[in-house]
């Protein structure tokens, strides 16, 4: 019976481990984990809300608001009234007084002060979304940066573990070889540093694969399991390429880029604000009315219920200019936010044709490497061939095998470089992983 129960207490302990670790997460599950835990994304998201409630909130002041007011007052002396003729004299009012009324207010013209305000309020709410949906293609940009440089290290720890592999068993023949007198000492002694050499590649490379998955870890917005990053694992690098490649000539049309459609609201916003300080110039006509109970009614002791309605007109006559440098402010930020929107569009189309340009250059590298490998493999093998059979040295043989290692770290590196470019392109051109 104790044995069950330590084995069931095991088997918990076991699955509590298991579920406390991370697993291999797809690079399409990776893209949508980042662009959901994003802290960034949902900051910027809640300042465009901020703006559209503010908007909201000076386009009411365009209709009717009900106040309540209510006012007591007491005084010490009161006032007399005195005919000396008629022997008549009289106190006016008490020493308690006090009035309630809901009040009407409705401003009834201002020349489009309060709505081209709203609008330009409006206009920053979508400037503020247009950043939301730039910050969306910068969280999906380090998304997949970072999820390919992990593909990259574990590819390096794994070509690293061959060629360490290699080196062992090429130890072991050279030893050989050295115990029956074909191979001297220094063959030997470059093939145990062959083998140093390549444990301590594999210790950096390991040490760039554990870094590598903390970043993507972070990249994610996990941040409770940084800690236990080493257990998470990644696809394969050619899983990547085959998502990202078909990709790879997505259009671009600076006008849909959201840097630039955030200028253009911007420019908007500002505008706008220019008309509504402009009508300030103009007059303001309000009206009001209330309807409540006072006291005392003038001399007599009772109250009195009283109605009231106001029609009132307001404009500047003099106020030092201020009204015309506060609408130039505005008119000056819509020139700057003009101009700012032309030079992003200049970056923006030399920035995707440079990435155009690298996208097409690593393609051909990637077809020169397959090349470029398969020679050095073939080179090493030879060079091996021709150890064994006393035509060249094992220091020959290790040459061709650090070529052959560096090659194919080239070849993983370049596929990396290639990704990345493509991920960059699609940062910057309409992606279609936004609206999926």
């Amino acid at each position: 019976m104790r044995g069950i129960v330590l084995a069931i207490l095991a088997l918990f302990i076991c699955n509590v481990s298991v579920a406390d670790e991370m697993r291999l997460i797809p690079f399409k599950e990776a893209e949508k984990t980042a662009l959901k835990n994003s802290p960034q994304l949902i900051a910027q998201q809640y300042i465009a809300d901020s703006g559209y409630q503010q908007a909201s909130s000076e386009k009411m002041k365009r209709f009717p608001s009900l106040q309540l007011g209510a006012q007591s007052s007491l005084t010490s002396k009161l006032g007399k009234i005195n005919i000396p003729t008629l022997g008549l004299s009289n106190t006016v009012g008490e020493h308690l007084n006090w009035n309630i009324s809901p009040t009407l207010n409705f401003i009834v013209w201002d020349t489009g002060r309060i709505l081209n305000k709203a609008k330009s309020l409006r206009k920053a709410a979508d400037a503020q979304t247009d950043t939301l949906d730039y910050d969306k293609r910068q969280v999906l940009l380090n998304a997949r940066t970072t999820y390919v440089g992990v593909q990259i290290a574990k590819e390096q720890v794994r070509l690293v573990k061959d060629a360490l592999a290699l080196a062992k068993s090429q130890y072991a023949v050279v030893l050989d070889r050295f115990k029956t007198g074909t191979s001297d000492k220094f063959d030997l002694t470059v093939a145990d540093q062959e083998v140093a050499e390549r444990i301590k590649d594999l210790e950096q490379a390991g040490g760039e694969l554990l870094v590598s998955k903390r970043a993507l870890v972070a990249a994610l917005a996990i941040e409770d399991k940084i800690e236990k990053a080493e257990t998470m694992d990644v696809e394969p690098i050619k899983t990547s390429l085959d998502i990202l490649t078909p990709r790879s000539n997505t259009a671009f049309d600076p006008k849909t880029h959201p840097q630039v459609k955030a200028l253009e609201n911007q420019k908007s916003s500002s505008e706008l604000a220019e008309k509504s300080i402009v009508a300030r110039y103009f007059p303001e006509i309000t009206l009001q009315g209330s309807a409540g109970y006072e006291y005392p009614n003038l001399g007599a002791d009772d109250v009195i219920q009283q109605n009231r309605a106001s029609l009132g007109l307001q404009m500047p006559i003099f106020e030092w200019g201020s009204i015309w440098k506060d609408a130039k402010s505005q008119k000056y930020l819509a020139k700057s936010a003009d101009q700012q929107k032309r030079q992003t569009v200049i970056d923006l189309t030399r920035d995707v044709s440079e990435t155009r340009d690298w996208i097409e250059t690593f393609k051909r590298l990637q077809l020169a490497n397959v090349r470029a490998v398969k020679d050095a493999v073939e080179v090493a093998k030879l060079s091996f061939d021709s150890y064994k059979a006393g035509r060249i040295i094992f220091l020959d043989v290790q040459r061709a095998n650090v070529k052959e290692l560096s090659a194919k770290v080239d070849a993983a590196r370049n596929d990396g470089n290639l990704a990345a470019q493509i991920a960059k392109l699609l940062a910057l051109a309409e992606d279609v992983a936004l609206s999926e």
